[in-house]
């Protein structure tokens, strides 16, 4: 795998998997805690506390120094109804929150976003009105991964580096969100990570 940066100031995501394994990511630092709230369907925490802990667990160090905890929280909408997917409740502390299992009706999204959403492998049905949105486990999965835990963690390397930003929202799937960058390689490199985790641990036993 190439190896590409991590900008913790930027909205993007363009690192691959190798830049945290070749820096030794987490030997010496304590990693943070990853706590899970249960949820009720239809509402399901797309990432387990092993998915995000394996995730952790490949990013660059500094990337992640002083993070405290990764909570898996329930839903939170915008005013307007639309999901959040990341909140950041102070220095330290990053928030994914539960979404529905069941397809989702949200109001009317740009057609960049709509295509945001196809390339992670999202079905949309979209109209003036009203988007629906289905999704398979493993592009959710993959979805999340980068535009919910990886805005969190660059939220968090923001505040740790003293660049205080206001209100807890990182992002929220609504009209005003832009596509969070990631190029297609490392878009690729992180589905394989994903898809391959998620196998080792379905042949261990342990689940995903």
């Amino acid at each position: 795998m190439s190896m590409h940066s991590f900008s913790g100031n930027s909205s993007s995501t363009e690192h691959g998997l190798d830049a945290g394994r070749q820096s030794g990511a987490h030997l010496a630092a304590r990693p943070a805690r990853v706590i899970v709230t249960p949820v009720d369907p239809p509402l399901h925490h797309p990432l387990s506390k092993r998915d995000v802990q394996r995730v952790l667990s490949v990013l660059p160090p500094e990337s992640t120094e002083g993070l405290r905890s990764v909570s898996l929280l329930g839903d939170m909408r915008t005013a307007s109804g639309y999901p959040i997917l990341v909140s950041y409740r102070k220095q330290g502390f990053i928030r994914l929150h539960a979404l529905s299992a069941e397809p989702w009706r949200v109001g009317p999204l740009r057609a960049t976003q709509v295509a945001d959403l196809l390339r992670y492998g999202a079905h949309v049905d979209a109209s003036p009105e009203e988007t629906r949105i289905t999704w398979t486990p493993e592009a959710l999965r993959l979805y999340i991964t980068i535009c919910a835990l990886m805005p969190g963690v660059s939220r968090h390397r923001r505040e740790h580096e003293g660049l205080t930003e206001p209100g807890t929202l990182v992002r929220a799937l609504d009209e005003a969100t832009e596509p969070w960058l990631v190029s297609d390689l490392a878009l690729r490199q992180w589905s394989e990570f994903l898809r391959d985790q998620a196998g080792k641990a379905r042949s261990m036993g342990t689940g995903a």
